[in-house]
């Protein structure tokens, strides 16, 4: 054999190995991205029913929470508005206890609650409580005045009266925008 039969057949037998590896590489790195990318695919596809898992738990607790204290809303508003209702006969000492207890269980559940509530109705929600105890309080410290003059009879009257004004008038207003919140 001459030289230049034994260069060609030496670069052919070489190149030829070289494509054979190449080709079995090429192979072997495209199996292994394969079995890779399923695997990835798979651990995709399982943290994603995670969260949806988790997040429809998520909602089931906040709507539970959202209808409990909506509840909770119209007893506090049912009590207070019994209580500094101008037609009332008697027990208005009792109505005025009813109502602040109803206010302070709707307020105490709210707070602890207040973790699934987005931020933005959690300020509504404090603000309703707030606005449904002033004017009961400000009438029920009326109420408990052993000495009644003139004056302080006049300041009762007064105070019923908002407090009736505010609970027929601004409480259905906020509760209404509450409930559009919700």
């Amino acid at each position: 054999m001459e030289l230049w039969q034994v260069v060609l057949v030496s670069f052919g037998v070489n190149a030829t190995l070289l494509l054979v590896v190449a080709f079995l590489g090429k192979s072997l790195i495209s199996n292994f991205l394969t079995k890779d990318l399923e695997k990835f695919k798979g651990d995709l596809q399982l943290a994603a029913v995670e969260h949806q898992i988790r997040f429809s738990k998520l909602h089931e607790n906040r709507a539970t929470v959202l209808a409990e204290l909506y509840r909770l809303l119209v007893v506090a508003t049912g009590e207070t508005e019994s209580f500094v209702s101008p037609f009332q006969k008697s027990g208005e000492i009792e109505k005025y206890n009813k109502a602040l207890d109803a206010i302070a269980e709707y307020y105490r559940y709210f707070d602890q609650h207040r973790i699934y509530i987005p931020e933005v109705l959690c300020a509504s929600l404090e603000s309703f409580a707030k606005k449904l105890q002033a004017p009961a309080v400000n009438f029920g410290v009326h109420l408990r005045l052993e000495q009644a003059n003139q004056a302080s009879t006049a300041e009762k009257q007064k105070a019923w009266i908002d407090a009736w004004k505010s609970v027929q008038d601004d409480i259905p207003l906020v509760r209404k925008g509450l409930e559009m919140e919700f």
